[in-house]
């Protein structure tokens, strides 16, 4: 973590009180607190100020030029998935790039224009171990939820890869509708409760959890479990199963423990919460 100005002063003020000659200089004790000796003002207190803004000045420029060089490491060497990721996050739409380059002119833009053309909100690029094959999610947003890019964007976006990425990468892009979600859980709740307000609560917290998790994040039952365990009121959950099918596929897939969704996200579908008077099991 970087030092601030003030921080570095008190070090060298440290440094100074426990040196044996300064103090017979000054006639202090060893390891004396530097303000109980010098005033705000004094000539002593001013000099290590000084020292210490030349210090952070210094330290701030290193700092800078370890940024920059790893920069220009990071665009000589061979790109990791990561550079990928943050490059079709960059991506916008209706605009070229600069000739020779994998960079775009945005001066006049507005931060505003800038987002705008930005449409790829969500990205992940991971990397097989078994092919030569680097596969990248996307994904965009509406009204604050996930969707796919239109067909036309996809085809820019796919434009773009081609041009940026390094010569014999294969890339495989995904844009597609989220997967759908479907479970079927056992709620033992309090008795005392309305049990519909507690169903409803578990639903919500089901479908809370299935379409905020991470972009390419994974899905876990038990992390399903735990989230309706903390729902006021519910006693025992028994998750009685959970599938997933993704928008490409025919056919359901059972969730063994855990899953990450084809498409990068999840969206709710038919979500079952069978209520049980905790009471009434003996």
């Amino acid at each position: 973590m970087a030092r601030n100005i003030n921080g570095i002063k008190t070090e060298i003020a440290r440094e100074f009180m426990r040196n044996e000659y300064a103090a017979e200089l000054y006639g202090f004790a060893p390891g004396s607190e530097f303000g109980d000796i010098f005033g705000a003002a004094s000539v002593e207190n001013i000099l290590l100020y000084v020292w210490a803004v030349c210090a952070w000045t210094v330290e701030q420029l290193v700092s800078r030029h370890k940024e920059e060089v790893a920069a220009e490491l990071e665009e000589l060497m061979a790109h990791r998935p990561k550079w990928y990721r943050d490059k079709v996050l960059r991506f916008m739409e209706g605009k070229e790039l600069i000739r020779d380059s994998d960079t775009y002119d945005t001066e006049g833009m507005t931060e505003s224009e800038v987002s705008a053309c930005r449409i790829v909100k969500h990205a992940v690029a991971t990397e097989s171990r078994d092919a030569s094959l680097l596969t990248i999610k996307v994904a965009g947003e509406s009204g604050g939820e996930r969707q796919p890019l239109t067909a036309e964007q996809e085809r820019h976006l796919a434009a773009y890869i081609g041009e940026i990425k390094d010569a014999g990468v294969r890339v495989a892009l995904v844009n597609m509708e989220a997967d759908t979600f479907c479970c079927t859980v056992d709620v033992y709740y309090n008795a005392m409760l309305d049990p519909a307000d507690v169903q409803a609560s578990c639903t919500a917290t089901i479908r809370d959890y299935i379409e905020n998790l991470p972009f390419n994040g994974e899905y876990t039952n038990m992390a399903l479990v735990d989230r309706l365990q903390a729902v006021e009121g519910v006693k025992i959950v028994e998750l009685r199963g959970s599938t997933s099918q993704a928008a490409n596929e025919g056919t359901t897939t059972q969730i063994n423990a855990r899953l990450t969704p084809a498409a990068g996200y999840f969206k709710p579908g038919e979500i079952t919460v069978n209520m049980k008077a905790y009471d009434e099991q003996g």
